[in-house]
């Protein structure tokens, strides 16, 4: 099995949570669910474009692709970059703390975005919204790295992750319900002040890692956890597959940002029933995603080195292919809402599983920042790159006038995500290497 790389001897806290925080599993849950929350809150606010997609367009008067800019390279660019810094600086200071100025940040910024009448003006705002959301989840899965179990990690990076289902199906529910009544510029408004009133409560979150640890980190030379990050990537290729595995499925999940537009344009669907369905099934199916993930790689990872693994492989093998099928059958049908369905747990299926990983393969020390670096690619050459392909893609078909310029987009733009089965298997494969 591939070893994590030693660039510092591993601590007790690889197995349980640290000495010097309370031990409480009551404790742990609370903390989980607090983060959730905030992650919750965290896709809402993204996501909260997507779902008013049909009226920011016609409002500010953008093409596809500008809007895809918008929800893709100029958010993601920024949010990413930043983030690995955010992640070094998760391994040296007081996270809560950091967490609390980063939402009250892209808080302040959403409710400007209700303020925004171009687009330049809009990618002004989503460029440094993205900077305060790259504070939150390297510091959080750091201290649920901490908080909880080897054995346990699947779990909790999952339920975590049941912040992307809710957020994002809470966005389009605000944008189909609240959205009617009060506009889309007064939602921002709203979620925007949420934001700045959860900030008061990080300030009771307790910091679990020991000032000691705190110290001896922030020690460290900036430049030296930069290289440090270089060396793991050099030492493990299954750390180094994974993180491409992941890369891959993240830019296919970005081909669905036009996905509103689909529903009403090629699929015949009112607006606002488009928005209520994509929310619930965001919701329904993002939730049991996130929860089957978390708990079937925990066991398969119980039972054999790579487990994890082999579980992605597996499940994506099986629910790819459904992917293309849904996006050719009747809208009217039942199995065109099964598919739907099932589409809305892939999305969200393995982000416990590629994350608990990350946390085996890389030392205690590093845990934030490869967090940080794992999730600058995802979403730099994965969610970025995959919004920019579906957003030109869909102008160009349309310009040639094809009969569903975003359907074909949308199929082109997933293909990468078969190739990231291969990329799984062989990393599972290297994990159970002695």
């Amino acid at each position: 099995m591939t070893n994590p790389i030693a660039l510092q001897p591993r601590t007790a806290a690889d197995k349980a949570p640290s000495a010097t925080t309370d031990h409480s599993r009551t404790r742990a849950i609370a903390v989980l669910v607090f983060l959730t929350l905030l992650n919750i809150l965290n896709f809402a606010d993204r996501f909260l474009m997507q779902g008013f997609a049909i009226d920011m367009i016609r409002d500010l008067r953008l093409s596809n692709l500008e809007f895809t800019l918008l929800t893709g390279f100029v958010f993601t660019t920024f949010y990413t970059v930043v983030g690995l810094f955010m992640g070094a600086l998760a391994d040296r200071v007081h996270r809560p703390r950091l967490i609390a100025a980063g939402i009250f940040c892209w808080s302040a910024l959403t409710a400007a975005t209700g303020f925004a009448g171009s687009f330049a003006q809009l990618a002004l705002v989503r460029m440094f919204t993205g900077v305060g959301e790259a504070t939150l989840t390297p510091a959080a899965l750091g201290i649920l790295g901490e908080r909880f179990k080897s054995q346990q990690r699947a779990f909790a990076a999952g339920f975590y992750y049941l912040g992307a289902p809710i957020g994002i199906g809470a966005a389009f529910l605000i944008a189909g319900t609240l959205g009617a009544v009060i506009g889309w510029r007064n939602c921002f408004f709203t979620l925007g002040a949420l934001g700045v009133v959860l900030t008061v409560f990080l300030f009771m979150l307790r910091e679990p890692r020991s000032e000691t640890a705190a110290n001896k980190m922030t020690s460290r030379p900036l430049m030296t956890v930069f290289a440090e990050i270089w060396q793991a990537l050099r030492a493990s290729q299954a750390l180094c597959l994974l993180i491409t595995g992941g890369v891959l499925v993240i830019f296919a999940q970005g081909a669905f940002v036009l996905d509103q537009l689909w529903l009403v344009q090629e699929r015949g669907f009112d607006r606002q029933h488009a928005q209520k369905l994509a929310g619930m099934m965001f919701i329904a199916g993002g939730v049991l995603g996130s929860v089957i993930g978390g708990y079937a790689a925990d066991r398969m990872q119980a039972r054999r080195a790579g487990g994890r693994l082999w579980f992605l492989a597996l499940i994506y093998l099986l629910g790819v292919p459904l992917a293309y099928i849904y996006r050719q059958l009747d809208p009217a049908g039942m199995a065109f809402h099964v598919c739907m369905f099932i589409g809305s747990m892939m999305i969200t299926i393995g982000y416990g599983p590629l994350f608990a990983c990350l946390q085996e393969l890389v030392p205690e020390q590093l845990r934030s920042t490869m967090t940080a670096f794992m999730i600058l690619c995802m979403t730099l050459f994965g969610t970025s790159a995959g919004n920019l392909l579906t957003g030109w893609l869909a102008d160009v078909f349309r310009a040639a006038a094809w009969q569903e310029p975003i359907t074909t987009a949308v199929m082109v733009g997933m293909t990468p995500w078969l190739l990231a089965i291969p990329c799984f298997v062989v990393a599972a494969r290297k994990m159970e290497k002695p």
